[in-house]
């Protein structure tokens, strides 16, 4: 059920594009046809100025010159979620479409890296470099992921983009180690999330070290992850105290 299969036509330079019964195409993270999917977009531009607040939404319907009535089908269709909420979950999942549009590109360092824990790194590092132009106001969207009533599609993202980093940087694991290794790169991206929050080093040098050492770190357990008694270090719950605890703070 697990298994990861993979198909691929080389292309210029040596590139693969993958594709997996079990891996959910990139393509469909967001709909942008969706009369919510085009407003919530042209928010991200408001972002860097007004943060994740829903001004962002009401000057993105002025902007599209929709009638203030629209902020209806927003709020109609989100199941009671802030329209900040709504924000930061798309904010995620256009940073995800980057993501795979990077890997996409044949032109991307990406594909001269060959260890897959190397990958990892990269691609941890390369979805942090795109929070640089709105880090100033991330930690207030961050805060709204860790809300009781958020925290269900919240760890859903991020379990997302783990199964991408960790699909694209070469996992063939079929058997427990699938768990294991998308846990562990959810645990270390939201620590080195949080880390960059804080880090005033030069173009987030410091965050950028702090990402290769928890991944060597994890490199270097090996197999010991395939060993269920191992598991306790990242299950569920670990999981979502480590979200909690560290978006809280954020």
């Amino acid at each position: 059920m697990f298994k990861q299969v993979r198909a691929y036509i080389p292309k210029a330079r040596g590139v693969r594009f993958y594709h997996s019964i079990d891996h959910p195409s990139s393509n469909l993270i967001v709909n942008p046809d969706s009369i919510e999917s085009t407003i919530l977009t042209n928010s991200l531009k408001h972002i860097p100025k007004y943060g994740f607040n829903s001004y962002c939404v009401t000057k993105s319907i002025q902007d599209l010159k929709y009638p203030d009535s629209i902020h209806s089908v927003l709020t109609s269709n989100a199941d009671g979620k802030s329209l900040e909420f709504q924000l930061m979950l798309h904010w995620l999942r256009i940073q995800r479409s980057k993501l795979h549009e990077h890997i996409m590109d044949p032109a991307s360092e990406f594909h001269s890296i060959e260890n897959e824990y190397e990958r990892v790194s990269y691609l941890i590092k390369q979805r942090l470099q795109y929070n640089e132009p709105i880090i100033k106001k991330l930690s207030y969207g961050l805060s709204q992921l860790s809300t009781p009533y958020n925290l269900s599609q919240s760890l859903e993202e991020l379990h997302n983009l783990s199964d991408d980093i960790v699909y694209y940087a070469g996992d063939e694991s079929n058997d427990f180690a699938w768990y294991t290794k998308r846990a562990g790169v959810s645990s270390i991206y939201v620590a080195s999330e949080l880390y960059m929050l804080s880090d005033t080093s030069e173009n987030f040098k410091n965050t950028k070290e702090f990402v290769d050492n928890r991944v060597r770190g994890f490199d270097g357990l090996g197999g010991v992850y395939n060993n269920i008694e191992q598991w306790g270090a990242f299950n569920a719950i670990g999981l979502v105290n480590l979200v909690k605890s560290q978006w809280m703070r954020g």
